[in-house]
């Protein structure tokens, strides 16, 4: 079994949820390419629905029409999606109506305190469960223009602030650790929002409407694009193209990882591409692969492929050491405590050392029956490891949560597998 061809993959599901919400706020007709009709995504756009914003499909390409989009009291179940319900919190709160926020089992056990906190400290009136959903916004008269040290490297806690920002008479500002994926960032820059940046600072101008028709074609997912990169380098005789993938600097972790590893990976046709850099990636089987370690600070840039990552080391020469790896605890699943599992019953070596994970390679892992935990990027990254493994397996039927960000996994691996 090998991966051969040359495809493109599905919009990147990060900048979907901006767009969306962006779409809303700069009142128009708008047309977006390459639509992600994944289950994370189609929350917000649901939840934007129940203000009045209105959108049809073509295909992969999604109009919408927010000329009619409203703030209203109202109420909004944000799913599985943890960006649904950080970004609309700020959002929402924003806006300034009574709106109640809730979710799934599994996003209601994910920290909400990271957002509720500060934002109450702006002028916010946020209730929540201990920290947690549901959250019950109320109308607030304490609006102000803030200042705020980030203290975690969270792009969807900064984008959470940026929008609320955007209610707030004069300029707000945003420093600390604001040196992750910023695709919120690009939109508003891109499309002449007053967002300008300094080295270590974002300051937003507030109260600053927008009619304007958007028309964007949204670049591939480069976190989707990681478990077919991953299956590539370890399949014998593959050789793949992943063309107009979104190459933000602050998303490529993984790549950089595997590059450090040894891989055989290139990149042609970078461009810009409506504010975010894309390119077309190139990736070949690559049989000298040597162990790595990932710092903490890099986390952020890898945090999604790290599940997919640990697959590729497990057959590189040598250790790997991840360390950091608090934030993976509290994802869709305990993804430490799943990746252990898994590596355990593929006869795989990964072990916990005080805040670091470690990797050591053991010849060749073999199939078993993937536990998901639920969580999508567990379930295809040992779908990946399975299929290294070359032999048969099965899959449960009911087994379908990769659906939350990848939809097309099994189409794609269908087109590829040779």
């Amino acid at each position: 079994m090998k991966f051969i061809g040359s495809f493109k993959i599905l919009g990147d599901k990060a900048i979907a949820h901006r767009l969306l919400i962006i779409s809303s706020w700069f009142k128009g007709q708008h047309i977006i390419n390459n639509f992600p009709k994944n289950e994370d995504v189609l929350t917000t756009l649901n939840s934007l629905k129940s203000y009045g914003l209105k959108y049809k499909f073509t295909n992969n390409s999604l109009c919408i029409d927010s000329v009619k989009f409203n703030f209203k009291k109202g109420t909004i179940d944000c799913n599985d999606s943890g960006t649904s319900a950080r970004l609309l919190c700020g959002y929402l709160a924003g806006g300034n109506m009574e709106t109640k926020i809730f979710g799934s089992k599994s996003l209601s056990e994910r920290p909400m305190d990271r957002v509720v906190c500060p934002l109450n400290d702006f002028g916010a009136d946020i209730q929540s469960a201990h920290g947690l959903l549901p959250l019950h916004i109320k109308p607030s008269l304490n609006f102000n223009s803030f200042e705020y040290n980030l203290k975690i490297p969270s792009a969807q806690v900064k984008a959470c602030f940026i929008l609320y920002a955007m209610f707030m008479k004069g300029v707000s500002t945003i420093r600390g650790l604001i040196h992750t994926r910023d695709h919120l960032e690009n939109i508003l820059s891109y499309f002449g929002y007053p967002i300008t940046f300094k080295k270590n600072e974002i300051n937003i101008q507030g109260v600053h409407r927008i009619a304007k028709n958007l028309s964007v074609e949204l670049p591939g997912d480069i976190s989707s694009a990681s478990f077919i990169i991953g299956g590539a380098v370890l399949l014998k005789g593959s050789s793949i193209t992943i063309k107009n993938v979104c190459f933000n600097k602050y998303r490529i972790g993984f790549i950089e990882a595997l590059i450090d590893m040894g891989a055989n990976i290139s990149f042609k046709n970078k461009k810009d591409n409506y504010g975010e850099r894309v390119a077309d990636i190139i990736v070949n089987y690559s049989p000298e692969l040597i162990g790595t370690k990932i710092n903490s600070d890099s986390i952020p840039n890898l945090i999604d492929e790290i599940p997919i990552l640990c697959i590729v080391a497990s057959y590189a020469k040598g250790k790997t050491v991840i360390n950091g790896i608090d934030e993976l605890k509290i994802k869709e699943s305990n993804r430490v405590e799943a990746i252990l599992n898994n590596m355990e019953r593929m006869g795989g070596l990964a072990k916990v050392v005080g805040n670091s994970l470690i990797i050591t390679p053991k010849n060749k892992l073999h199939n078993t029956t993937i536990n998901s935990f639920n969580d999508h990027r567990i379930f295809m990254a040992f779908y990946i490891a399975n299929l290294i493994a070359g032999q048969d397996f099965n899959v449960k039927a009911s087994e379908g949560c990769y659906k939350k960000s990848f939809i097309d996994f099994f189409d794609i691996l269908e087109e590829i597998i040779a």
